[in-house]
């Protein structure tokens, strides 16, 4: 007696929930929802091409302003030696100054006074220094190089973020117009339908 041990083929075994012969069904495309897809994209890509550029040039921008700015107020301004008149008062800056009245001779040889910020710990009679103008009145000291970083890097921040809120809106009124477009057609689609199907209903 002989017995038949050749296997037997097997047969391929299939992911759950899928039978041959069936392939998934796709949802329905309508030509607008194409449309809109495609305005998105273009949407998108625009995004993307000025974020690259816009906003390096604004910060670009008002580095090179601020820039100027410095460079001016650096020629432009210059450290005296006075007295102080009075006690610092005050709220202490974020420099560590406050607000004192100070007494010098200009170039001329005339006595001046005027309030002037100095360190925050100066007593009447205490000699410091002062920042004054080209016309000889107190000022802030000159802005430096880092203001100027600041002002670029905060321009090129808040340009992109007008630009990513631009695209949102612009993105949400492409919305709105492709829903209007669909509840449109779907109107004028019943409009058709719905006489129809009222007939066949039981009177």
């Amino acid at each position: 007696m002989t017995t038949d041990r050749t296997p037997r083929p097997r047969r391929p075994s299939l992911p759950m929930g899928r039978r041959p012969g069936r392939r998934r069904a796709l949802p329905p495309r309508r030509p607008c929802d194409r449309h809109e897809r495609r305005h998105r994209a273009c949407l998108l890509v625009l995004l993307a091409a000025a974020l690259a550029c816009v906003p390096y040039l604004a910060g670009r921008s008002a580095y090179d302003a601020q820039m100027r700015t410095v460079r001016e107020q650096s020629a432009s301004r210059h450290q005296i030696t006075v007295r102080s008149a009075g006690d610092a008062y005050g709220a202490v800056s974020r420099s560590g100054t406050r607000t004192a009245p100070v007494r010098w001779t200009d170039g001329q040889g005339a006595s001046r006074m005027d309030f002037a910020d100095v360190p925050s710990g100066t007593v009447r009679g205490e000699r410091v220094r002062i920042w004054v103008d080209a016309a000889g009145e107190p000022a802030r000291p000159p802005l430096e190089r880092g203001a100027a970083v600041e002002a670029g890097w905060f321009t090129g921040a808040v340009t992109a973020a007008l630009l990513i809120l631009a695209f949102l809106g612009v993105r949400a009124a492409v919305t709105v117009a492709y829903d209007r477009r669909r509840y449109a057609h779907w109107a004028a689609q019943w409009e058709i339908v719905e006489p129809q199907w009222s007939k066949r209903l039981p009177t």
